[in-house]
């Protein structure tokens, strides 16, 4: 019965998304000790597990939070979003390869980062989707940068230039040209662009969650 009595604490806690460790081994142990006294006093099993547990909702409803658990990934969405957005209208205003060169690195240093730091700060609390949102936003940068790195590494001869140009919604367009080409001719190469895709499936799904989350939460508080 003990483990009744402890799944139905962490079920009851991760349905009002309710993450305390500590108030999760308090209640459990509360509801043990209870029960063992109803049984002791002569209770039948089910009305000392009944008894045990007759608290816990209310006790678990009133540690909830105002905060959303899909906040985090929210955030993490509209994040990537702007950042593709500003990448496209860079595309629009700076047709030099260089700025994407290093836009496009600082970008997956900056969602490593923020995997570590998560790892690190919410050590406690973990959420297996707030991984995954990062680790595809990783990748779709990485991938990015991976399939313009020759662009990127083009040797620049003198008389040579390069250009990239954002087609919408998921194609770079690249063009250069080397000095043993004709004037005004150059060469036109197509590359998927990932990170406005997978950042508006992101934000879109994440805030589906957020939204449903929020009104789940308040019909329960309610």
């Amino acid at each position: 019965m003990n483990d009744k009595i402890k799944k139905y604490v962490r079920d009851t806690m991760k349905s009002y998304g309710v993450c305390d460790y500590k108030l999760q081994r308090e209640l459990i142990s509360a509801c043990c000790d209870e029960y063992s006294m109803q049984t002791a006093n002569g209770a039948t099993p089910y009305d000392a597990y009944e008894a045990a547990i007759s608290n816990v909702d209310d006790i678990v409803k009133g540690m909830v939070k105002p905060g959303n658990k899909f906040g985090f990934s929210l955030g993490m969405g509209i994040l990537a979003l702007v950042i593709s957005i500003g990448e496209m209208v860079a595309s629009l205003l700076v047709a030099n390869v260089e700025f994407y060169n290093v836009e496009m690195l600082i970008a997956c240093a900056l969602w490593a980062i923020i995997i570590i730091l998560y790892a690190i700060v919410c050590r406690h609390s973990l959420r297996w989707y707030n991984f995954l949102i990062l680790a595809l936003l990783l990748v779709s940068w990485v991938v990015t940068v991976y399939m313009l790195l020759s662009f990127f590494l083009f040797e620049g001869l003198p008389g040579s230039w390069r250009e990239l140009e954002f087609i919408f919604p998921c194609v770079f367009e690249e063009r250069w040209h080397r000095p043993f080409m004709g004037e005004g001719a150059y060469e036109t190469d197509y590359k998927v662009y990932l990170n406005f895709l997978v950042s508006a499936v992101t934000f879109i799904t994440t805030l589906a969650l957020f939204i449903h989350e929020k009104v789940k939460k308040t019909v329960r508080i309610n």
